[in-house]
């Protein structure tokens, strides 16, 4: 080796350790930097002819797993998810109240029993019939409000995923452009780390609006994809649109339109990113779920409750009367009294099969055919009957949907007559009555509307025409505006009842308090199978134990997803964070380097320097 290749091989190591001590500079300058990975100086043997000719130093290099990089984007959106449903079913939990509070609707539904209870003991008292009316119109009040707090947690649902769409949309924007900047220097040999550290930033916030899959290329650049496939950036980024509805009620789903969804737009290409279930985590999922699920079956909770409790305070059972015809006996009835929602419930036996059968009165053909998820009661089978239409084709739609032995026809007026078919034991009519809601408050019927729909009075049937009565019916509820405007109503059921007897007062305490009644499973409480059976006060106080057990779990949940992606944090900080003892290392083997090529210079020049002082 002549000297001037020891002296080019020695500037060669001298850049190559003032490179490395620069990097080693920026590395100790950045610790604690947010994103900030470790940079490690890179050099290689550089050769000429096949011979050594001294050392090259190429682009910094960080050092990232990204198998681990990419469980921590999991888990950090799995974080995300559900640090938004705990945050929202804590206040969700607020509003239905604690378990045993007087301020809670299970202690409200307490009230409304005391109440009434006082007003048995005092029917005569003008100051128990008052008590009983701001008792029932504070928990109506209540329901309205808590109806209208779930609606509002429902549209700050909406709002925060059309901002976060509007982040997303910008951070795909940002990794576009960084991706273009890492293709061009990774081209020309220049270090990258720096802006992989900018787009993995970028990346990770992104995976905590959404479940992002990310796929390197060779190029340097990465492409982009949701967990369910979708693609969201490739060379470009696709453009995700979000229809934000300004307001929200309890009719209001994804189905109808009533509220956003989130659109992928790619050149001619459309994708309902919702509807496909493209999005499964991070935020975007967390406050959908709220808005389309959680919220929505709060909601239905609230409503069931208003439901059944204005239901149990009215209902009749008016029983069919026998009916002979020849050979044929069974059952008739009037259906005159029936509103929308009323029903009337058939038994029969034929060739030795019992069943059951609930008759719905329906006005609304479009609501046809009903499923049996139309009662909460599992034991029975579900048929809706347009009754706004000729009673002739009435009976010609009940007949199409029994058995031919059950023979239907109508006698006169709007009485139905169900009959056997005369052959012994082929069939047997075992049953029929009709479950109605009667609008007069003072027709002997010891139960009342005490609740109604609207502040106009309409009588709570629960009817299935769309939309259905119930659905929003919490946010509606009123006190029937006849009682109370006279509240000697709250006493006389029918004419000549004197003011001092309490029939009427303890036949609402047994309706609230003592019968148990079959609840929706759609309201997350039982299931299809075996439904939530009790009264209306338990099951009150059955929706704010559901509501305190839903915060719990969701908020433990959260805590255990944030443990999980703390330490895959760690994990990740301790193999790319930058660590000074290390730094400070690595800075005395480059000191040291540095010097010794130094020394091999020197020694050069002094060696040229022996050369040109030969002849003098």
């Amino acid at each position: 080796m002549s000297l001037s290749t020891a002296l080019g091989a020695a500037l060669s190591g001298l850049n190559v350790a003032q490179s490395g001590i620069d990097v080693t500079a920026r590395n100790i300058a950045n610790v604690g930097t947010p994103g900030y990975t470790r940079k490690v100086p890179s050099q290689v043997n550089a050769l000429a002819g096949g011979e050594g000719i001294g050392v090259r130093r190429e682009a910094a290099q960080r050092q990232i797993d990204e198998f681990l990089q990419q469980q921590l984007r999991v888990a950090s959106a799995g974080a995300a998810s559900l640090n938004v449903k705990s945050s929202m079913l804590g206040r969700v939990d607020a509003l239905f109240g604690a378990p045993n509070s007087n301020a809670s609707i299970a202690g409200s539904i307490s009230a409304l029993a005391t109440a009434l209870q006082e007003l048995a003991g005092n029917p005569e008292q003008p100051a128990a019939r008052q008590a009983l009316l701001n008792q029932a119109g504070n928990f109506a009040a209540q329901l309205n409000t808590m109806s209208r707090t779930v609606q509002d947690l429902r549209l700050e649902a909406e709002r925060n995923i059309a901002h976060a769409v509007e982040a997303a949309n910008a951070l795909l924007k940002t990794i576009s452009e960084v991706n273009n900047q890492i293709s061009q220097r990774q081209a020309s040999n220049q270090s990258v780390g720096d802006l992989q550290d900018k787009r993995d930033m970028a990346i990770d916030e992104l995976s905590r609006l959404m479940d992002v899959k990310v796929t390197n290329r060779d190029d340097g650049t990465v492409t982009i994809f949701t967990s369910g496939g979708q693609l969201l950036l490739d060379r470009t980024p696709v453009t995700l649109s979000f229809n934000e509805q300004t307001q929200l009620d309890a009719t209001s789903s994804l189905a109808n339109g009533g509220v956003g969804t989130i659109t992928l737009n790619a050149g001619t290409t459309s994708v309902d990113l919702l509807a496909a279930g493209a999005i499964r985590s991070g935020a975007i999922a967390g406050y959908v779920e709220m808005r389309d699920t959680v919220l929505t079956q709060a909601q239905a909770q609230l409503d069931e409750l208003a439901a059944q409790l204005a239901l149990a305070l009215s209902e009749e059972t008016v029983p069919g009367t026998a009916a002979v015809d020849g050979a044929a006996e069974g059952f008739e009835i009037d259906t005159a009294a029936l509103l929308p929602g009323n029903s009337m419930t058939l038994s029969y036996t034929v060739n030795g099969v019992p069943s059951t059968v609930t008759i719905i009165r329906v006005e609304d053909p479009a609501t046809l055919p009903l499923t049996n998820a139309a009662t909460a009661n599992p034991n029975d089978t579900v048929v809706g009957i347009n009754f706004n239409q000729p009673m002739a084709d009435i009976v010609a739609a009940l007949q199409a949907a029994l058995p031919p032995e059950v023979v239907v026809s109508n006698p006169g007026g709007e009485t139905i007559r169900f009959l056997d078919d005369g052959a012994g034991a082929t069939s047997d009519i075992n049953g029929l009555s009709a479950l109605v809601t009667p609008a007069s408050l003072a027709d002997g019927s010891t139960g009342m509307a005490l609740f109604v729909d609207g502040p106009s009075g309409k009588i709570f049937s629960n009817s299935l025409d769309n939309p259905p009565q119930k659905t929003g019916f919490a946010s509606r509820i009123q006190v029937n505006p006849a009682v109370i405007a006279d509240d000697t109503l709250l006493v006389a059921y029918d004419t000549n009842v004197p003011l001092g007897d309490a029939t009427r007062a303890h036949d609402l305490i047994d309706r609230l308090t003592g019968q148990s009644r079959y609840f929706s499973p759609q309201s997350g409480i039982g299931g299809t199978a075996s439904p939530f059976n009790g009264t209306i006060d338990s099951f009150a106080r059955r929706l704010v134990s559901f509501q305190s057990s839903q915060a719990a779990n969701a908020q433990r949940d959260a805590e255990a997803q944030q443990i999980v992606a703390s330490s895959l944090q760690d994990r990740f900080d301790a193999q790319t964070g930058v660590n000074i003892d290390d730094e400070m290392s690595n800075l005395l083997l480059l000191q040291n380097a540095y010097s010794a090529n130094a020394r091999v210079i020197t020694t050069v020049k002094q060696l040229f320097d022996v050369l040109m002082s030969i002849g003098r």
